[in-house]
């Protein structure tokens, strides 16, 4: 048998050799578990898995609170929450630097895990485990448990993050800077009213973490505030026609006054002539001075004590008719309507508005007092249902239950507002 002439040279030595043309690498067999070496790799894959797994996670956590949240919860929130948002709120204000410096970590360990599980296995097992560990243990349980725990979490690694961004601080910055010059900075997420009336909603339908839901009077002045920006005066003013007046030619006599008692209003206007010529106001409380055998004239009192009814556009917002309220100069105008030309007519009174139309548009509730009178029957019937309501939310469980769950109408017309020092103002 003839013997063929085998040449080979060596080339990289020792790991490479040319055989007869042919090249021969050689291949370091993976490490065996009585090797020294071989736990120092595992051990460096593994960390190498956790860090990935925590970058992961943070990057998940951290950049899911909004900057706007966390201020929220920093002045707002529970002792535990307010420790956690100071500490995190730093970090995340600069919102892509933190999302680079997350982001480079986490590519630099998953990029080395190779490296090291090739020492201890074979190719095709090293894929295998290193496949199943980065999906398990490096994305799917770190991003779950932290966006479920992401505020207690970030706080907690927070001085190891500060770490990471001064160690990548020279590649990291120039990123997040091109970012902001790109996509622009992150201001936090701002809630236009409609979604504010909607999230109010959702925390009225929604008790979390035995935090109880907005009960109806919280909803309901809330949903009031926001939408008072575009409300006007003119939707909600008295009509003209439904205004108790009386002329200045009168006198308070004893039928005058019993029509002023019987109108219940602590404010009348006065008029001159015609109507829509309102010359002053009139405060009820004044009367008490007054001998109604004396039938002192109506024009006799305004002059003694003057008094004018300011008068506002029916374009007026709301808020700013609040604001005159507050003054204390008067509490209540008269509504002109606006021509086509943007201006208010002199003659053209709509109705009046008080106070209380402010507040009752704010609450988004009617207010009764003892003088109030209601002629329709539905709506009647509505205020005592929704009085009975508010009756009961408030009461206590025992007397509830002593009562069978309702007052009898001689409790509630002798005792309508039993009330104590710890009754809740709503």
């Amino acid at each position: 048998m003839a013997h063929e002439n085998i040449t080979c040279i060596p080339k990289d030595w020792p790991l490479t050799i040319i055989c007869n043309g042919e090249v021969y690498d050689e291949e370091e067999p993976p490490l065996t578990i009585y090797d020294a070496h071989f736990w120092i790799y595992l051990g460096v894959y593994v960390a190498l898995v956790m860090v990935a797994g925590l970058m992961a996670g943070l990057t998940m956590g951290l950049l899911s609170l909004d900057k706007n949240s966390l201020k929220v919860l920093k002045e707002g929130g529970k002792p535990s929450e307010r420790k956690h948002a100071a500490k995190i709120l730093p970090i995340v204000e600069n919102h892509h630097l933190l999302l680079v410096t997350l982001l480079l970590t986490n590519a630099g360990a998953v990029e080395a895990m190779p490296i090291f599980l090739d020492k201890i296995s074979n190719p095709i097992i090293a894929i295998v485990v290193s496949v199943t560990a980065v999906l398990i243990f490096g994305e799917v349980i770190p991003q779950a448990v932290c966006s479920r725990y992401g505020l207690a979490i970030g706080a907690f690694f927070s001085p190891m993050v500060r770490v990471l961004i001064f160690l990548t601080f020279i590649i990291s910055w120039p990123l997040s800077k091109l970012l902001d010059c790109l996509l622009g900075e992150d201001h936090g997420t701002f809630f236009r009213r409609a979604e504010l009336r909607a999230l109010v909603d959702i925390h009225a339908e929604e008790a979390r973490e035995n935090e109880e839901p907005l009960n109806t009077d919280e909803v309901l002045i809330i949903q009031g505030a926001l939408q008072m920006r575009d409300k006007t005066a003119g939707s909600a003013l008295t009509p003209f026609d439904k205004v108790f007046m009386l002329s200045i030619d009168g006198k308070m006599d004893k039928e005058t006054m019993d029509m002023v008692i019987e109108a219940g209003h602590s404010r009348v206007p006065v008029y001159d002539g015609e109507k829509t010529n309102i010359v002053g106001l009139l405060l009820v409380k004044m009367l008490i001075k007054l001998d109604p055998v004396a039938a002192t004239p109506i024009r006799s009192i305004l002059q003694e004590n003057p008094r004018y009814l300011p008068a506002v556009r029916e374009d007026t917002p709301l808020f700013d008719l609040l604001n005159e309220f507050q003054q204390g100069k008067c509490h209540m105008c008269a509504v002109r309507m606006v021509d086509s030309t943007g201006e208010a007519g002199t003659q053209d009174v709509l109705g009046v508005i008080t106070l209380e139309d402010v507040i009752e548009e704010l609450i988004q509730e009617e207010i009764m007092d003892e003088s109030d009178v209601v002629a329709d029957v539905n709506r009647r019937v509505n205020l005592a249902r929704a009085r009975a309501s508010r009756q009961m939310s408030r009461q206590s469980p025992r007397r509830r239950s002593e009562t069978g769950g309702r007052e009898s109408p001689e409790v509630e017309c002798c005792y309508p507002y039993g009330f104590d020092e710890t009754t809740p103002l709503l």
